[in-house]
């Protein structure tokens, strides 16, 4: 399996972030990873580096619960932008929240891969990079 190029872990907990990308690191699953407290930063890069395929992550995990901006409003803001990248961008929501209705919700964005809930196990993070 080839690796990804780039994923970009969305989460203000820096415990998660951390052993989110050591497992990450550990099944080799790619090349480079990215680690943004707040949803704003990871937004503003994509939106920087719009023209930049290089720059984009192949998958972003997206924390739901943050200060400043929170999953929800990256969705929107990332839903605004996602046609004007050069390429797709996979979005996975990875969060501790079990509520059914925060799962509902989150269908309701077309573009997101799945939801995910915290932590990662190793078999979901080999089906991340197929």
């Amino acid at each position: 399996m080839k690796p990804l190029k780039s994923i970009f872990i969305v989460d203000d907990d820096p415990i998660h972030q951390q052993i989110t990308e050591i497992m990450l690191h550990r099944l080799s699953i790619s090349e480079a990873v990215s680690r943004f407290s707040d949803a704003q930063d990871a937004l503003d890069h994509i939106r920087a580096n719009m023209h930049d395929a290089r720059a984009m992550p192949d998958i972003i995990l997206l924390d739901l619960n943050m200060p400043v901006m929170d999953g929800w409003e990256f969705l929107e803001a990332f839903d605004a932008v996602r046609s004007t990248l050069p390429s797709k961008i996979k979005v996975y929501v990875l969060t501790s929240s079990i509520d059914e209705k925060d799962r509902e919700r989150v269908s309701r964005f077309t573009f997101v891969e799945g939801y995910l809930t915290k932590p990662l196990s190793k078999e979901i993070i080999l089906q991340l990079a197929q």
